[in-house]
């Protein structure tokens, strides 16, 4: 088109150019028209055309090539927009004016200059999203694309369980980053992720962290194992304790876990429960199984708190429980070595001193011991935490119920 074309030429090509997007709406389907910009430029161009016709406002070439230019943006982000908006890919699939129905339910689309704009807004952000995703990954602009489409399916389940875009974001980078699992993993996996990070009350990173441990031990999927440490978390939460302490407990202590967890890591589980309830945290455990396992110190070290005490300090059967990976029995029989509060508060700086180091944990550790064991003997209370949370595990209607708690955990 040249300049000395008209208001009046530029309306006639507009009309023309609407008829030709409607022959072609005709011949390929309405859905085809909104992927490959059309519907986009139609709306462009019909605003334009309504407003020379009733308020004598000219139509430039500029604004006609704007219309164009208009169309073939939406056009590079058309599957993107399909799956973003699935409803339009049923209204496609119907024909007929059905597409410009459901087009018009978007807020304000009754007016043909708001909804070209809002629709506008809708291409670029999309077109946006699939930037960013090939930045982030590094992938072709159509793998982008069909990333960006399947994330937006993804946010609408997550919804469902009370999570947020962001948190399937942190969950597909953590997935990819701790796990070393590829693009289409972190893709079917960050819902169930997302899922048991927020039941457990840990971060991403952590969840990364905890679910490589269990791997370490374990044959089970990544799917399973994640619905296993959901189901944990329902029974940590049965004994009264929370959560996210024991499940950070377990990812700060990946050695201790790597050396001694059994039965799929119940034995640390549970002996991470018994500690929170003495006010303690699963090092103190690691400290404690360790400095019995030192025979020759350990040994040398009670000997010594019994002469200083006054009395008979027994560690050798705890010490063929830290052998045996029983760390629930360990914090037992250490319960009835420390004795109670009344006790404790007889000793001098000097036997408090001996008799921590004897157990493996140091005087400050050793007084929230005693002040949480003032039953005394095997009977003490934090010792029955986690021997009943051990129990409500293992029991097999229990563990049923359990499980069906944790897959429906938010």
């Amino acid at each position: 088109m040249a300049d000395q074309y008209t208001s009046k030429d530029m309306l006639e090509f507009a009309q023309l150019r609407r008829q030709e997007i409607a022959d072609e709406k005709k011949a390929f389907g309405t859905f085809s028209a909104f992927k490959n910009g059309l519907l986009s430029e139609d709306l462009f161009l019909r605003k334009q055309i309504n407003d020379a016709i009733q308020h004598g406002i000219d139509i430039s070439e500029d604004s006609v090539k704007a219309a164009g230019d208009f169309g073939e943006a939406q056009k590079k982000s058309g599957d993107a927009i399909a799956d973003y908006l699935p409803n339009l890919t049923k209204a496609g699939a119907a024909g007929g004016g059905m597409l410009e129905e459901v087009l018009g339910m978007i807020p304000g689309f009754g007016q043909v200059a708001i909804g070209a704009i809002a629709l506008f807004k809708i291409t670029s952000g999309i077109r946006e999203a699939i930037t960013d995703t090939r930045k982030e990954l590094g992938v072709s602009y159509i793998n982008a694309a069909l990333i960006t489409a399947e994330n937006k399916k993804l946010a609408l389940i997550a919804d469902a369980y009370g999570l947020t875009t962001e948190d399937i974001s942190s969950a597909q980078s953590a997935i990819r980053e701790d796990l070393g699992a590829s693009v289409r993993e972190s893709l079917d996996l960050s819902v169930s992720f997302a899922r048991t990070a927020a039941a457990t009350g840990q971060t991403a990173g952590q969840l990364g962290d905890t679910l490589s441990l269990m791997e370490s031990i374990s044959s089970s999927s990544r799917e399973v194992l994640l619905n296993q440490i959901r189901t944990n978390a329902a029974m940590i939460e049965a004994a009264g304790v929370a959560p996210a302490l024991v499940m950070q407990d377990l990812a700060n202590n990946a050695g201790f876990f790597a050396e001694y967890a059994k039965d799929g890591g119940m034995n640390i589980i549970a002996a991470g429960v018994a500690a929170r309830k003495l006010g303690l945290e699963m090092s103190s455990v690691a400290s404690i199984s360790n400095s019995l396992l030192d025979f020759e110190t350990s040994i040398e070290d009670q000997m010594t708190a019994s002469l200083l005490l006054g009395r008979q300090i027994n560690l050798d059967k705890a010490r063929q429980l830290a052998l045996a990976g029983d760390q629930e029995g360990v914090m037992k029989e250490i319960l009835k070595a420390v004795g109670g509060e009344a006790e404790f508060n007889k000793m001098n700086v000097i036997q408090r001193r001996a008799l921590a180091k004897s157990v493996g944990v140091d005087v400050e550790q050793l007084s929230r011991l005693v002040r949480n064991n003032t039953a005394g003997g095997t009977a003490g209370a934090v010792g029955a935490a986690a021997a009943g949370a051990s129990s409500v595990y293992s029991d097999p209607e229990s563990h049923r119920l359990l499980n069906r708690i944790a897959r429906n955990t938010d």
